[in-house]
C-alpha cells in the first residue's frame, strides 16, 4: 500500500461519485479502476473503489491528477481521511 492523498476536501463530482482534494502529481498516470483503502480520522478503515483523474497536463512536468472514489458519497469522506492505493499483487 502506498499513500495516494489526505483528504482536505471531497466534493460530488460530475458524472457521479465523489472528487477528493487536494490534487497531486503522477508520474504515471493509470488507467482504470484501483482498488484503494480509506482510513477515517476516527481510525475506522474500509476498502473502496477509484480512478486517478487527471486534471492538468503541464508539458513536459508530471500531470495534476484527483481521487475519483466511485461508490462514495462527499459525507462519507472526513477531511482528514487517508487515501491508500491497496497494490493486490503486492
Amino acid at each position: 500500500m502506498h499513500l495516494l492523498v489526505v483528504v482536505e476536501e471531497a466534493v460530488a463530482a460530475r458524472g457521479g461519485g465523489t472528487q477528493v482534494f487536494p490534487r497531486f502529481t503522477l508520474d504515471k498516470p493509470s488507467r482504470g479502476t484501483l482498488a484503494v483503502l480509506l482510513r477515517l480520522p476516527n481510525g475506522q478503515e474500509r476498502r473502496t473503489r477509484a480512478t486517478l483523474d487527471v486534471a492538468h497536463i503541464r508539458g513536459p512536468m508530471p500531470p495534476f491528477a484527483l481521487v475519483r472514489l466511485i461508490d462514495d458519497a462527499p459525507e462519507s469522506v472526513p477531511t482528514g481521511t487517508e487515501i491508500f492505493r491497496v497494490d493486490d499483487d503486492a
